[in-house]
């Protein structure tokens, strides 16, 4: 055979070599790589729909007869690059498969995720969780890639970011520091008890998946699922405390003592409020 020809055919097939490990070696975990960037779980089903698409894409192209003729002639022609090709045709393959399957088994999330992402009702929230950690559980016991601890950890983890994201909304710092303290308590509370819902959901499946999948239950460290959420639920409740203190202190302004040292506890009184109003008038300079 002509070797001009045949180096040609291999400089070709390194360039797609190249081209298609670049798609291989795509990472579903990369949003979560960036610094600041808390993404959530749509992320994650976009990512396997678009790799998914970019790998049939790649197959169908591999499986043409263009493609096909060449790595004939490589193989008549003993080129060390057709074992090569091969088994990369290979992982093709096995990348696709799974791809596929991810998609699949990911798909039933889509809804649940979507509102628990745009949904403007924060309390509503909760009526998700239920049926999507029940989704979650069959897909972890029926699918290969997410009855994996660290696959489906991440999953688990950028649903809290979703959730964390709600709740900003909800609670919008700054305008939290100026509402009346009764109201920021009230939303604080119930920011508390949704987030502190998808917990209690979380838990009660993970004691389902001790029964229903004995050899494989759920193991993963809290920590790893909820490091950035228990945070986020301290800061509340730490800024729950703080509007309480500045209502308590606020109810200074009525009070009145009677007796003989009556006017002098008064006064007193009086200046402890009126310290208080300055220091707290302080700190929202500083937030």
């Amino acid at each position: 055979m002509d070797k001009a020809k045949i180096h040609i055919l291999e400089s070709a097939v390194m360039t797609w070599t190249k081209q298609i490990k670049s798609v291989l070696k795509a990472d579903p975990d990369a949003a979560l790589k960036g610094t600041g960037v808390y993404p959530g779980p749509l992320t994650e089903l976009d990512f396997w729909i678009e790799r998914a698409g970019n790998l049939q894409s790649i197959h169908e192209q591999l499986c043409g007869e263009k493609i096909q003729k060449v790595v004939k002639v490589l193989e008549l022609a003993n080129s060390t690059y057709h074992p090569a090709f091969e088994r990369l045709f290979q992982d093709v393959e096995s990348a696709r498969q799974e791809a596929s399957q991810n998609v699949k088994f990911l798909k039933p999330l889509r809804g649940f995720l979507e509102k628990i992402n745009t949904m403007d009702d924060f309390v509503a929230l909760a009526d998700q969780f239920k049926p999507l950690l029940h989704v979650m559980l069959l897909i972890w016991k029926h699918s290969s890639s997410y009855s994996s601890s660290a696959r489906f950890a991440t999953l688990l983890r950028e649903v809290c970011n979703d959730l964390i994201m709600q709740a900003c909304k909800y609670i919008p710092g700054a305008e939290l520091l100026q509402m009346d303290p009764n109201e920021a308590c009230d939303k604080l509370r119930t920011a508390l008890k949704v987030l502190g819902s998808f917990k209690s959901h979380y838990f009660a499946y993970k004691a389902v998946s001790a029964t229903e999948c004995p050899s494989s239950p759920w193991r993963f460290q809290n920590s790893i699922i909820f490091g950035r959420l228990d945070t986020f639920l301290e800061r509340c409740a730490d800024m729950m405390e703080l509007q309480s203190t500045c209502l308590q202190f606020g109810r200074l302004e009525r009070v009145e003592v009677g007796g003989t040292k009556g006017k002098a506890l008064t006064s007193a009184i009086k200046q402890v409020h009126t310290d208080f109003l300055a220091a707290h008038e302080k700190s929202l300079k500083v937030s």
